[in-house]
């Protein structure tokens, strides 16, 4: 059975809603294909928590490796550059193995970059 791996990252963020409005399009259009870009990564999301105003990620890859080399993105400049882009602040990043999980094939995709437009500066 093949393995996967899971980088988690959070930040604490201001949630209103005029902040998101702005943060979601730059999340979507700068920061995922940043780190999609990373060899080995497969899928990224990102979760907004109102309780407690947080984001965080999570990116599958496809080898320990992929993650090891992954995890060190976590401290990059280009990370805590684009979280002071959008007034937050790092507070944790952690590496995961996968052990269960299911995608239903019946699912409809989200294609996440169509429908979130791009912010124009």
């Amino acid at each position: 059975m093949k393995k996967l791996y899971a980088r988690m990252m959070k930040a604490a963020c201001p949630i209103d809603p005029e902040t998101m409005a702005s943060t979601v399009p730059f999340l979507q259009h700068d920061t995922i294909p940043h780190a999609m870009a990373d060899h080995g990564a497969r899928q990224i999301f990102f979760f907004v928590d109102h309780q407690d105003n947080t984001v965080f990620s999570i990116t599958i890859y496809d080898t320990q490796e992929d993650l090891d080399n992954a995890m060190r993105e976590s401290g990059s400049e280009f990370r805590f550059a684009s979280l002071a882009k959008l007034g937050c602040t790092a507070l944790d990043a952690r590496a995961f193995e996968v052990v269960a999980g299911a995608v239903n094939p019946d699912a409809p995709e989200v294609d996440f970059a169509k429908i979130i437009p791009p912010i124009n500066n």
